[in-house]
Protein backbone atom coordinates (compact mmCIF):
# COMPACT_ATOMS: atom_id res chain seq x y z
CA UNK A 1 0.00 0.00 0.00
CA UNK A 2 2.80 2.41 0.82
CA UNK A 3 4.39 1.70 -2.55
CA UNK A 4 1.10 2.36 -4.35
CA UNK A 5 0.66 5.60 -2.41
CA UNK A 6 4.26 6.78 -2.93
CA UNK A 7 4.91 6.82 0.81
CA UNK A 8 7.54 4.13 1.42
CA UNK A 9 10.36 6.56 2.40
CA UNK A 10 8.10 8.40 4.83
CA UNK A 11 6.78 5.13 6.30
CA UNK A 12 10.33 3.84 6.86
CA UNK A 13 11.44 7.05 8.57
CA UNK A 14 8.37 7.17 10.82
CA UNK A 15 8.72 3.53 11.85
CA UNK A 16 12.39 4.04 12.58
CA UNK A 17 11.75 7.19 14.59
CA UNK A 18 9.06 5.48 16.67
CA UNK A 19 11.37 2.55 17.53
CA UNK A 20 8.96 0.13 15.86
CA UNK A 21 11.59 -1.84 14.02
CA UNK A 22 11.12 -4.86 16.27
CA UNK A 23 7.47 -5.08 15.12
CA UNK A 24 8.42 -5.36 11.44
CA UNK A 25 9.61 -8.70 9.99
CA UNK A 26 13.30 -8.55 9.05
CA UNK A 27 12.73 -9.13 5.32
CA UNK A 28 10.11 -6.41 5.14
CA UNK A 29 12.37 -4.01 7.03
CA UNK A 30 15.12 -4.64 4.48
CA UNK A 31 12.71 -3.86 1.65
CA UNK A 32 11.63 -0.62 3.32
CA UNK A 33 15.21 0.40 4.01
CA UNK A 34 16.32 -0.39 0.47
CA UNK A 35 13.44 1.66 -0.98
CA UNK A 36 14.30 4.55 1.35
CA UNK A 37 17.97 4.54 0.35
CA UNK A 38 17.10 4.23 -3.34
CA UNK A 39 14.84 7.27 -3.16
CA UNK A 40 17.45 9.16 -1.15
CA UNK A 41 20.11 8.48 -3.78
CA UNK A 42 17.79 9.43 -6.65
CA UNK A 43 16.64 12.67 -5.04
CA UNK A 44 20.21 13.61 -4.12
CA UNK A 45 21.16 13.31 -7.79
CA UNK A 46 18.02 15.17 -8.80
CA UNK A 47 18.86 18.13 -6.58
CA UNK A 48 22.46 18.08 -7.81
CA UNK A 49 21.15 18.51 -11.36
CA UNK A 50 18.41 20.94 -10.36
CA UNK A 51 20.87 23.37 -8.76
CA UNK A 52 22.58 24.38 -12.05
CA UNK A 53 19.18 24.66 -13.75
CA UNK A 54 17.93 27.10 -11.11
CA UNK A 55 21.22 28.98 -11.07
CA UNK A 56 21.17 29.41 -14.85
CA UNK A 57 17.62 30.80 -14.74
CA UNK A 58 18.63 33.12 -11.92
CA UNK A 59 21.71 34.30 -13.79
CA UNK A 60 19.52 35.04 -16.79
CA UNK A 61 17.39 37.34 -14.66
CA UNK A 62 14.34 35.06 -14.72
CA UNK A 63 12.36 34.87 -11.49
CA UNK A 64 11.40 31.34 -10.45
CA UNK A 65 8.92 29.96 -7.95
CA UNK A 66 9.69 26.33 -7.10
CA UNK A 67 6.41 24.46 -6.75
CA UNK A 68 5.32 21.30 -4.95
CA UNK A 69 7.75 18.36 -4.73
CA UNK A 70 11.16 20.03 -4.84
CA UNK A 71 10.14 22.76 -2.40
CA UNK A 72 8.29 20.37 -0.11
CA UNK A 73 11.12 17.85 0.06
CA UNK A 74 13.73 20.37 1.13
CA UNK A 75 11.83 23.14 2.91
CA UNK A 76 8.83 21.32 4.42
CA UNK A 77 9.86 17.71 5.05
CA UNK A 78 13.42 18.86 5.75
CA UNK A 79 14.90 15.74 4.17
CA UNK A 80 14.95 15.20 0.40
CA UNK A 81 14.85 11.44 0.96
CA UNK A 82 11.31 11.56 2.40
CA UNK A 83 9.38 12.88 -0.62
CA UNK A 84 9.14 10.83 -3.81
CA UNK A 85 9.12 13.04 -6.92
CA UNK A 86 8.19 12.28 -10.49
CA UNK A 87 8.96 15.74 -11.78
CA UNK A 88 9.98 19.28 -10.86
CA UNK A 89 7.52 22.12 -11.44
CA UNK A 90 8.88 25.64 -11.85
CA UNK A 91 6.73 28.72 -12.22
CA UNK A 92 8.05 31.71 -14.18
CA UNK A 93 6.34 34.92 -15.34
CA UNK A 94 4.23 34.28 -18.42
CA UNK A 95 6.24 36.72 -20.55
CA UNK A 96 9.44 34.85 -19.63
CA UNK A 97 8.25 31.36 -20.66
CA UNK A 98 9.93 31.31 -24.11
CA UNK A 99 13.22 32.64 -22.72
CA UNK A 100 13.15 30.27 -19.74
CA UNK A 101 12.54 27.32 -22.02
CA UNK A 102 15.43 28.38 -24.25
CA UNK A 103 17.70 28.60 -21.19
CA UNK A 104 16.84 25.05 -20.15
CA UNK A 105 17.44 23.71 -23.66
CA UNK A 106 20.82 25.47 -23.80
CA UNK A 107 21.88 23.70 -20.61
CA UNK A 108 21.94 20.39 -22.44
CA UNK A 109 20.87 18.52 -19.33
CA UNK A 110 17.98 16.70 -20.89
CA UNK A 111 16.05 16.21 -24.07
CA UNK A 112 12.91 17.88 -25.21
CA UNK A 113 9.72 15.90 -24.80
CA UNK A 114 6.60 16.20 -26.95
CA UNK A 115 4.37 18.70 -25.23
CA UNK A 116 1.23 17.62 -23.44
CA UNK A 117 -1.17 19.58 -25.59
CA UNK A 118 -3.91 19.49 -22.98
CA UNK A 119 -1.59 21.39 -20.67
CA UNK A 120 -0.45 23.89 -23.29
CA UNK A 121 -2.85 26.42 -21.81
CA UNK A 122 -0.42 26.89 -18.95
CA UNK A 123 2.82 25.01 -19.64
CA UNK A 124 5.79 24.98 -21.94
CA UNK A 125 7.44 21.79 -23.11
CA UNK A 126 9.41 19.88 -20.49
CA UNK A 127 12.95 18.59 -20.11
CA UNK A 128 14.12 15.38 -18.54
CA UNK A 129 16.97 15.12 -16.05
CA UNK A 130 19.19 12.06 -16.08
CA UNK A 131 17.34 10.58 -13.08
CA UNK A 132 14.16 10.43 -15.14
CA UNK A 133 12.43 13.41 -13.55
CA UNK A 134 10.81 15.96 -15.81
CA UNK A 135 11.34 19.70 -15.41
CA UNK A 136 8.15 21.55 -16.35
CA UNK A 137 7.71 25.27 -16.70
CA UNK A 138 4.35 26.91 -16.02
CA UNK A 139 3.11 30.45 -15.58
CA UNK A 140 0.02 29.87 -13.44
CA UNK A 141 -1.72 27.28 -11.30
CA UNK A 142 -5.02 25.45 -11.82
CA UNK A 143 -8.14 26.90 -10.23
CA UNK A 144 -11.71 25.64 -10.74
CA UNK A 145 -13.00 29.12 -11.51
CA UNK A 146 -10.66 29.49 -14.50
CA UNK A 147 -7.56 31.61 -14.83
CA UNK A 148 -9.60 34.83 -15.02
CA UNK A 149 -10.32 34.28 -11.30
CA UNK A 150 -6.63 34.05 -10.44
CA UNK A 151 -4.42 37.10 -9.97
CA UNK A 152 -0.98 35.74 -10.84
CA UNK A 153 0.56 39.10 -9.93
CA UNK A 154 -0.67 38.49 -6.40
CA UNK A 155 1.07 35.10 -6.32
CA UNK A 156 4.37 36.79 -7.18
CA UNK A 157 3.82 39.68 -4.76
CA UNK A 158 3.17 37.26 -1.90
CA UNK A 159 6.00 34.86 -2.81
CA UNK A 160 8.79 34.41 -0.29
CA UNK A 161 12.54 33.90 -0.66
CA UNK A 162 13.67 30.28 -0.40
CA UNK A 163 16.85 28.31 -0.97
CA UNK A 164 16.39 25.15 -3.02
CA UNK A 165 19.31 23.00 -4.22
CA UNK A 166 21.63 25.70 -2.90
CA UNK A 167 20.13 28.44 -5.08
CA UNK A 168 18.12 31.46 -3.94
CA UNK A 169 14.68 31.26 -5.53
CA UNK A 170 11.09 32.01 -4.53
CA UNK A 171 8.33 29.92 -3.02
CA UNK A 172 4.60 30.45 -2.72
CA UNK A 173 3.37 32.02 0.49
CA UNK A 174 2.11 29.43 3.01
CA UNK A 175 -1.49 30.35 2.18
CA UNK A 176 -1.00 30.05 -1.59
CA UNK A 177 1.00 26.86 -1.12
CA UNK A 178 -1.82 25.19 0.82
CA UNK A 179 -4.37 26.26 -1.78
CA UNK A 180 -2.18 24.99 -4.60
CA UNK A 181 -1.67 21.63 -2.89
CA UNK A 182 -5.40 21.25 -2.28
CA UNK A 183 -6.36 22.15 -5.85
CA UNK A 184 -3.63 20.06 -7.42
CA UNK A 185 -4.91 17.07 -5.48
CA UNK A 186 -8.66 17.45 -5.91
CA UNK A 187 -9.16 19.59 -9.03
CA UNK A 188 -6.18 18.81 -11.23
CA UNK A 189 -5.85 15.09 -10.41
CA UNK A 190 -9.21 14.18 -8.94
CA UNK A 191 -7.59 12.64 -5.83
CA UNK A 192 -5.89 9.98 -8.00
CA UNK A 193 -2.51 10.71 -6.38
CA UNK A 194 -3.75 9.06 -3.19
CA UNK A 195 -2.53 9.90 0.29
CA UNK A 196 0.72 11.61 -0.64
CA UNK A 197 -0.86 15.02 -1.38
CA UNK A 198 -2.73 14.82 1.93
CA UNK A 199 0.59 14.10 3.67
CA UNK A 200 2.02 17.16 1.91
CA UNK A 201 -0.82 19.29 3.24
CA UNK A 202 -0.48 17.94 6.79
CA UNK A 203 3.30 18.50 6.78
CA UNK A 204 2.93 22.00 5.33
CA UNK A 205 0.45 22.97 8.05
CA UNK A 206 2.79 21.61 10.71
CA UNK A 207 5.77 23.43 9.19
CA UNK A 208 4.04 26.82 8.88
CA UNK A 209 1.44 26.53 11.64
CA UNK A 210 2.55 29.79 13.27
CA UNK A 211 2.55 31.71 10.00
CA UNK A 212 -0.57 30.64 8.12
CA UNK A 213 -3.26 33.32 7.88
CA UNK A 214 -6.29 31.05 7.77
CA UNK A 215 -8.70 33.90 7.09
CA UNK A 216 -6.75 34.61 3.90
CA UNK A 217 -6.82 30.93 2.94
CA UNK A 218 -10.61 30.84 3.18
CA UNK A 219 -11.10 34.20 1.48
CA UNK A 220 -8.78 33.36 -1.41
CA UNK A 221 -10.39 29.95 -1.93
CA UNK A 222 -13.77 31.66 -2.34
CA UNK A 223 -12.24 34.30 -4.61
CA UNK A 224 -10.86 31.56 -6.88
CA UNK A 225 -14.18 29.71 -7.01
CA UNK A 226 -12.53 26.83 -5.18
CA UNK A 227 -14.02 26.79 -1.68
CA UNK A 228 -15.55 23.31 -1.97
CA UNK A 229 -12.48 21.75 -3.56
CA UNK A 230 -10.28 23.20 -0.83
CA UNK A 231 -12.76 22.40 1.94
CA UNK A 232 -13.11 18.79 0.78
CA UNK A 233 -9.34 18.30 0.60
CA UNK A 234 -8.82 19.85 4.03
CA UNK A 235 -11.57 17.61 5.46
CA UNK A 236 -9.80 14.55 4.03
CA UNK A 237 -6.39 15.63 5.29
CA UNK A 238 -7.75 16.21 8.78
CA UNK A 239 -9.98 13.14 9.07
CA UNK A 240 -7.49 10.71 7.51
CA UNK A 241 -4.16 12.13 8.71
CA UNK A 242 -4.94 14.49 11.57
CA UNK A 243 -3.90 17.65 9.69
CA UNK A 244 -4.26 20.74 11.87
CA UNK A 245 -7.04 22.51 9.96
CA UNK A 246 -9.09 24.76 12.30
CA UNK A 247 -12.81 24.04 12.67
CA UNK A 248 -13.82 27.58 11.76
CA UNK A 249 -11.89 27.40 8.50
CA UNK A 250 -13.74 24.27 7.44
CA UNK A 251 -17.02 25.96 8.33
CA UNK A 252 -16.12 29.05 6.28
CA UNK A 253 -15.21 26.93 3.28
CA UNK A 254 -18.19 24.58 3.47
CA UNK A 255 -20.90 26.05 5.71
CA UNK A 256 -22.89 23.28 7.34
CA UNK A 257 -20.22 20.66 6.61
CA UNK A 258 -20.01 17.96 3.95
CA UNK A 259 -22.52 15.18 3.49
CA UNK A 260 -21.12 11.87 4.73
CA UNK A 261 -21.76 10.20 1.37
CA UNK A 262 -19.66 12.83 -0.40
CA UNK A 263 -16.82 12.34 2.07
CA UNK A 264 -16.98 8.57 1.74
CA UNK A 265 -16.84 8.77 -2.07
CA UNK A 266 -13.84 11.09 -1.83
CA UNK A 267 -12.08 8.76 0.64
CA UNK A 268 -12.59 5.84 -1.72
CA UNK A 269 -11.04 7.89 -4.53
CA UNK A 270 -8.00 8.63 -2.34
CA UNK A 271 -7.41 5.09 -1.10
CA UNK A 272 -8.28 3.39 -4.37
CA UNK A 273 -6.63 6.10 -6.51
CA UNK A 274 -9.45 5.52 -8.96
CA UNK A 275 -10.33 9.15 -9.65
CA UNK A 276 -13.82 8.04 -10.54
CA UNK A 277 -15.17 11.58 -10.66
CA UNK A 278 -12.49 12.98 -12.99
CA UNK A 279 -14.11 11.52 -16.10
CA UNK A 280 -17.31 13.31 -15.13
CA UNK A 281 -15.70 16.75 -14.99
CA UNK A 282 -16.51 19.20 -17.83
CA UNK A 283 -13.88 19.09 -20.60
CA UNK A 284 -12.74 22.71 -20.41
CA UNK A 285 -13.06 22.78 -16.63
CA UNK A 286 -10.47 20.02 -16.37
CA UNK A 287 -8.07 22.24 -18.32
CA UNK A 288 -8.62 25.34 -16.21
CA UNK A 289 -10.74 27.28 -18.71
CA UNK A 290 -14.27 28.18 -17.70
CA UNK A 291 -14.75 31.70 -19.11
CA UNK A 292 -15.78 31.93 -22.78
CA UNK A 293 -12.62 33.83 -23.74
CA UNK A 294 -10.41 31.28 -22.01
CA UNK A 295 -12.18 28.44 -23.80
CA UNK A 296 -11.74 30.11 -27.19
CA UNK A 297 -8.05 30.74 -26.57
CA UNK A 298 -7.45 27.22 -25.33
CA UNK A 299 -9.21 25.80 -28.40
CA UNK A 300 -7.02 27.83 -30.74
CA UNK A 301 -3.85 26.90 -28.86
CA UNK A 302 -4.74 23.21 -29.00
CA UNK A 303 -5.25 23.38 -32.77
CA UNK A 304 -2.43 25.66 -33.88
CA UNK A 305 0.59 23.90 -32.40
CA UNK A 306 4.16 24.71 -33.36
CA UNK A 307 5.70 22.83 -36.27
CA UNK A 308 7.79 20.77 -33.84
CA UNK A 309 4.71 19.78 -31.85
CA UNK A 310 2.84 18.93 -35.04
CA UNK A 311 5.73 16.71 -36.13
CA UNK A 312 5.57 14.84 -32.82
CA UNK A 313 1.89 14.06 -33.41
CA UNK A 314 1.87 13.80 -37.22
CA UNK A 315 5.40 12.71 -38.26
CA UNK A 316 4.62 13.09 -41.97
CA UNK A 317 4.17 16.83 -41.45
CA UNK A 318 7.79 17.37 -40.46
CA UNK A 319 9.08 18.06 -43.97
CA UNK A 320 5.77 18.63 -45.71
CA UNK A 321 5.12 21.78 -47.68
CA UNK A 322 1.42 21.35 -47.00
CA UNK A 323 1.39 22.02 -43.27
CA UNK A 324 -2.04 23.65 -43.51
CA UNK A 325 -3.50 20.26 -44.44
CA UNK A 326 -2.22 18.79 -41.18
CA UNK A 327 -3.76 21.64 -39.21
CA UNK A 328 -7.10 20.60 -40.72
CA UNK A 329 -6.40 17.09 -39.41
CA UNK A 330 -5.50 18.58 -36.06
CA UNK A 331 -8.78 20.50 -35.94
CA UNK A 332 -10.66 17.30 -36.74
CA UNK A 333 -8.84 15.37 -33.98
CA UNK A 334 -9.42 18.09 -31.37
CA UNK A 335 -13.15 18.19 -32.20
CA UNK A 336 -13.32 14.39 -31.98
CA UNK A 337 -11.61 14.43 -28.59
CA UNK A 338 -13.98 17.10 -27.27
CA UNK A 339 -17.15 15.39 -28.47
CA UNK A 340 -15.97 11.98 -27.35
CA UNK A 341 -15.35 13.29 -23.84
CA UNK A 342 -18.60 15.26 -23.82
CA UNK A 343 -20.65 12.27 -25.01
CA UNK A 344 -19.01 9.90 -22.51
CA UNK A 345 -19.47 12.39 -19.69
CA UNK A 346 -23.13 12.96 -20.61
CA UNK A 347 -23.80 9.24 -20.63
CA UNK A 348 -22.12 8.75 -17.28
CA UNK A 349 -23.97 11.69 -15.77
CA UNK A 350 -27.28 10.22 -16.97
CA UNK A 351 -26.39 6.96 -15.30
CA UNK A 352 -25.39 8.98 -12.24
CA UNK A 353 -28.96 10.12 -11.77
CA UNK A 354 -29.57 6.57 -10.63
CA UNK A 355 -27.30 7.09 -7.66
CA UNK A 356 -23.67 7.11 -8.90
CA UNK A 357 -21.79 8.63 -5.94
CA UNK A 358 -19.13 10.09 -8.26
CA UNK A 359 -21.78 12.01 -10.18
CA UNK A 360 -23.12 13.30 -6.87
CA UNK A 361 -19.61 14.43 -5.91
CA UNK A 362 -19.12 16.27 -9.22
CA UNK A 363 -22.48 18.02 -8.90
CA UNK A 364 -21.65 19.02 -5.33
CA UNK A 365 -18.31 20.49 -6.42
CA UNK A 366 -19.92 22.37 -9.32
CA UNK A 367 -22.23 24.16 -6.90
CA UNK A 368 -19.12 25.98 -5.66
CA UNK A 369 -19.39 28.41 -8.58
Amino acid sequence: MATDQGLVPLLFKRLKKSNSRSCVPADDWKLLRRAFLTNAARNTRLFQELGPVLQCLRSSGIKVIVLKGAFLAEAVYGDVALRQMNDVDLMVPRAELPRAHAVLLDLGRGHQQPEDTESRFRRSAGLWLSVGAGVDLCWTIDVPGGRSRLDTTGLWDRARPATIAGVEVLALSPEDLLLHLCLHASHRHGLTAGLRPLCDIAETIQRFHCEVDWAQVAARAREWGAARYVGLTFHLARSMLGAGVPDDVLEQLVPGGIDQRILETARESVLGQTGGYMQLMPFFGRLGATALGDRAKLSLERVFLSRGEMAAIYPASRDSRHLSFYYVLRLRDVIRTYWSHTFRRGRLMMHGRGGDPNASLVNWLKEDR
